[in-house]
């Protein structure tokens, strides 16, 4: 047993231990009763405790107090566990566990700090539930706890060894080959390095401190964060758009379903009383026919069997042998009856020619009906994608003048049609054509163009390849889907020039394109009606043509009119 001599008294070592851990006080504080005990043993006793009591009277605080390390009592124990200015009794046996060591009662477990926690550096040499590390051994490459790292503070050996704060991941914080902290950062080979790596190995290299690269690492990874974090709530937009459209397409496929049935039974109920009517007029012609005929059977008949009659009178005089009785009977026979001339009566068996016909071009006709009810309600929809379209002076022939809001274009017989030198590639010549100011390369859109009354345009989409100079053939093959009005008749420009049979003249004429379908169709909208569609596959970006034609004598001089889409 140590003691600290002093005149008039002694004092001893068991009066400096803690009644938790039995051991010589490390940190020592006190509560308001005036019990002193280790710190962490005090607040490792609160830890598991429900009501915060002293250990040694079970005094209850309201709340835990703050506590403060006792320096004097501190520097007392000290001197103890230094065993500095002590000397040993006579007799006195040196008790066991005094020096902390991992074997002594409570002295792994319980003293020397908090109970390590989620995310702390926990004492590698604790057995069970480990105590908080205080510090960590490059030297021996673990971490303690207060009561494990006494051995690193008594003996003179491990008392050489270099200590530093707790690190939680100790063997890939210290180098390998000079056991020093890893603290430099080299960014030519983007390695951490300790200081003796830097000297030698790395004395060339963009060296800066850990500190540093980290901070700027932290900077970048913030930006990083807000980066992903933006990109997070536009895929969380996105996907509640793309929900949300399932949910319309759901809605809509129903009720396009319902639409349907409609329709076809709508054209079924047509169909059958079509059907219904045609056999009672070919009943009804029938019976009637039959009628006639039987008529004119039972005239015939009648006549016939007086003829039979008359016959065999005369086939009777004709072989009697009494002259007298042929001479006074042969004036007393009734006239013959006047024969009907039966040779232009006849009886018709083409009673049906053009009944079905007729049937069949009364349904037609309602179906075209219905066929312009559902061109109107499409042409509604359509109108939804209503998209900006403005004109592209760069790519207008020479001869072809514009608005200024990009909107209208006309042909002007005096400006010249020469060729500049800095016409280049995409202005169009001779051809008098000029396309719009941006492609369409996805999606669905639609433009409507005011014609009036010219007697000649040009209308439609084409591939930003197509061909500009010289003679050019509008078709699909040359990446052109258009419609043009000449000599009256308006026609579609495919593989063949297609008139299209229209009962009048359209004065205003709506586009509409479906770059991932290959649709392009094309409507009069003041009529709702569909004029024209051409199906293809699309591989680049198409963009609106357009073209006013030539204008002889004041003739076609009107303007071509990028228009306002007007909702039905």
């Amino acid at each position: 047993m140590q003691s600290v001599r002093s005149p008039g008294r002694s004092l001893t070592e068991e009066q400096f231990q803690c009644s938790i851990c039995l051991e010589v006080f490390v940190e020592p504080v006190s509560t308001p009763c005036g019990h002193s005990f280790c710190q962490a043993c005090l607040q490792g006793y609160w830890s598991h405790s429900k009501q915060c009591v002293c250990p040694m009277c079970k005094t209850s605080f309201p709340k835990r107090p703050q506590l403060s390390v006792n320096r004097v009592l501190a520097e007392i124990s000290a001197h103890f566990q230094s065993g500095g200015g002590a000397e040993a009794e006579p007799g006195a046996e040196p008790r066991a566990g005094a020096g902390g060591g991992a074997g002594s009662v409570g002295g792994a477990g319980s003293v020397g700090g908090d109970f390590a926690q989620a995310g702390e550096v926990a004492c590698d040499s604790c057995i069970g539930r480990k105590m908080r590390a205080v510090k960590s051994c490059l030297t021996c490459r673990g971490s303690y706890c207060e009561a494990h790292l006494l051995p690193h503070r008594r003996v003179k050996e491990l008392a050489k060894h270099r200590l530093t704060a707790p690190l939680p991941r100790l063997e890939e914080s210290v180098c390998r080959k000079h056991q020093r902290l890893l603290e430099v950062y080299c960014r030519s080979d983007h390695a951490c390095v300790c200081p003796g790596c830097a000297e030698t190995a790395h004395r060339t290299h963009d060296l800066v401190s850990i500190e540093r690269e980290w901070k700027r690492k932290m900077s970048h990874l913030g930006k990083r964060r807000s980066e992903v974090k933006h990109l997070i709530k536009e895929r969380a937009k996105k996907l509640e758009e793309i929900k949300q459209s399932i949910k319309v397409i759901k809605t809509s496929a129903q009720r396009e379903l319902e639409e349907t049935w409609k329709v076809y039974a709508e054209l079924q109920r047509w169909a059958e009383q079509s059907q219904a009517e045609l056999v009672a007029q070919i009943t009804g012609r029938q019976r009637e026919a039959e009628r006639q005929a039987q008529e004119l059977a039972r005239g015939l008949e009648e006549e016939l069997a007086q003829l039979r009659k008359r016959s065999a009178e005369l086939e009777t005089l004709m072989h009697s042998d009494d002259k007298l009785l042929l001479l006074q009977t042969l004036p007393s026979l009734a006239p013959p009856p006047e024969p009907m001339d039966w040779v232009a009566v006849s009886v018709s068996t083409e009673l049906y020619v053009g009944t079905v016909r007729s049937s069949v071009s009364a349904l037609l006709e309602k179906s075209q009906d219905m066929l312009k009810r559902l061109y109107s309600k499409e042409f509604r929809k359509l109108q939804n994608y209503s998209s900006e379209v403005f004109l592209d002076p760069a790519t207008a022939q020479r001869t072809l003048a514009q608005s200024a809001d990009g909107r209208k274009v006309w042909f002007e017989e005096r400006k010249q049609a020469q060729t500049q030198q800095g016409d280049g590639t995409r202005r169009f010549h001779p051809a008098l054509f000029v396309l719009a100011r941006e492609g369409l390369g996805s999606g669905r859109h639609y433009w409507e163009v005011e014609v009036g009354s010219k007697t000649a345009w040009t209308l439609g989409v084409a591939r930003q390849s197509v061909r500009r100079k010289g003679d050019i053939r509008l078709s699909p093959e040359n990446g052109f889907w258009c419609l043009w009005l000449k000599a009256g008749q308006v026609k579609a420009l495919s593989a063949a020039r297609l008139p299209l049979q229209l009962s009048e003249l359209p004065s205003r004429v709506g586009i509409y394109l479906d770059h991932e379908a290959g649709q392009v169709s094309f409507y009069d909208v003041k009529a709702h009606a569909h004029l024209y569609t051409f199906m293809d596959a699309f591989t680049e970006s198409l963009f609106p043509i357009f073209s006013p034609c030539l204008c002889h004598d004041g003739k076609n001089s009107g303007p071509l009119i990028i228009s306002p889409v007007k909702h039905s």
